[in-house]
């Protein structure tokens, strides 16, 4: 048998004497983690979007999500405290402590203080059951296992929900607050076909990971059914970045430097934030996107880009707290007799805008150097090859930063490309600072 430390990034044979009497068992460790990524992938199930108090907005949050996520928090805090916590030592990186003290201090600061501490707890929460998943994983096969376990619970669900309940599972014209066009597009057992758009992408991922790690069969299972459900989703973003994706992590594999690799990457990053943002700052960009796009407001993306970049300069040092800005918005706003947009909205759709609105500027800086340029420098120490576990943080990482331009998928634990995002990103940080010590 595999020792304790033998998980994700950890290398065998560092092991405490009596470290085998305090050791996991395999069934717990499969079960706790695959019970993790679904309730990371998605915790709302069959949501009912005809019924009119969906509308409704709690600043108390959902008793189920919180419960389900307590739960899971504790379960992987014992699993943790049993192998040892100090596997989780190389991710106290000065970036890291740096953006999770910010977090706290803002969320103090907060205009609605209450509700910022719950919206981190949350958070820290996830990130937990982010990083447990790689502590608690035995080796990249059950790794791999796992996920494709908990995907097909995922996939068999959803397609069950439109086979059988497709009122709950499809959007129709009789969801409230519902686009034109949504009605027919598929959401299985998501809340919104968005949602089920970027799950399906993390699928992709998944079944591609798990046909290098564990079973080929099983890994193009996986991915076939994610593109069904992607495509019959409709989900515009999704579809047009999962190749992007998966084009510019497969180069990572032929250029190996590490200036090619860092343009290979950083440059789709800041090209779609040029396309996002620049589109609303500048005018010739504006001129440019709307000569190429027959929508040039991204699906009215635009005027919220705007309206959350007016608020940012509010309050640009300190932010409004996480989780803050859009609830006081909405209680301000959303009684007005003309709907709008911005009346409805819950978030900016745009990572880096709703981070600065979090905790301002230097909190945007922060989070750019922990989550952007750090994570490049680790995958560059860990090595030039490229093995099936570090391309799967790699396509994760670079899902999350190209998604952030379009979503809101940074500080967010109800999020799963947010979840996967932080994985990626312990993950990667993991494996550098072993491979570091194996020398």
């Amino acid at each position: 048998m595999a020792s304790a430390d033998a998980a994700i990034g950890i290398p065998a044979g560092r092991v405490r004497p009596g470290a085998a009497a305090r050791d996991v068992p395999d069934v717990l460790r499969v079960l706790l983690n695959g019970a993790v990524f679904v309730l990371l992938w998605n915790h709302v199930w069959f949501e009912d979007l005809s019924d009119r108090s969906s509308l409704a907005a709690s600043e108390a949050g959902s008793l189920l999500t919180q419960i389900l996520f307590v739960a899971a928090g504790l379960g992987m805090a014992a699993a943790i405290h049993r192998i040892g916590f100090r596997h989780l030592r190389p991710l106290a990186t000065w970036p890291l402590m740096l953006c999770a003290g910010w977090l706290g201090v803002t969320a103090l600061l907060s205009v609605e203080p209450s509700l910022s501490l719950r919206r981190l707890v949350l958070f820290a929460i996830a990130a937990m059951l982010s990083a447990g998943v790689l502590l608690v994983a035995r080796s990249p096969r059950q790794l791999a296992l796992t996920l494709a376990g908990a995907a097909l619970v995922i996939l068999i669900s959803s397609y069950l929900a439109v086979a059988l309940v497709p009122n709950l599972a499809i959007h129709s014209a009789f969801d409230v607050n519902s686009d034109p066009s949504h009605p027919g597009l598929w959401r299985g057992i998501f809340p919104h076909k968005n949602e089920a758009g970027a799950a399906m992408v993390i699928l992709v991922i998944v079944g591609l990971y798990v046909a290098s790690a564990a079973s080929r069969v099983l890994g193009w299972t996986i991915v076939a059914l994610a593109i069904g459900l992607l495509v019959a989703s409709g989900s515009k973003t999704a579809i047009l970045l999962l190749p992007v994706i998966l084009a510019v992590t497969g180069l990572c594999r032929v250029f190996t430097g590490g200036g090619l690799r860092g343009l290979l990457l950083l440059g789709p990053i800041l090209g779609f934030s040029l396309i996002s943002i620049g589109s609303i700052l500048v005018p010739a960009i504006q001129d440019a996107i709307g000569a190429l796009l027959t929508d040039a407001t991204f699906t009215g993306r635009s005027e919220i880009w705007q309206f959350a970049l007016d608020n940012i300069m509010v309050r640009p040092w300190r932010g409004w707290g996480i989780g803050a800005f859009w609830m006081t918005e909405r209680t301000m706003y959303g009684g007005s007799e003309e709907l709008t947009w911005v009346n409805t909205a819950n978030h900016s759709h745009n990572a880096y805008l709703d981070t600065a609105l979090i905790g301002g500027f230097p909190f945007l800086v922060l989070t750019v150097w922990a989550f952007v340029l750090a994570p490049v420098r680790d995958l560059q120490r860990g090595g030039r090859e490229l093995d099936a576990e570090t391309l799967l943080f790699l396509r994760l990482w670079f899902l999350g930063l190209v998604s952030a331009s379009f979503e809101t998928v940074l500080y967010n634990g109800n999020n799963a490309t947010c979840c996967m995002f932080m994985m990626a990103v312990f993950g990667l940080r993991l494996r550098t600072r072993y491979a570091i010590a194996r020398g």
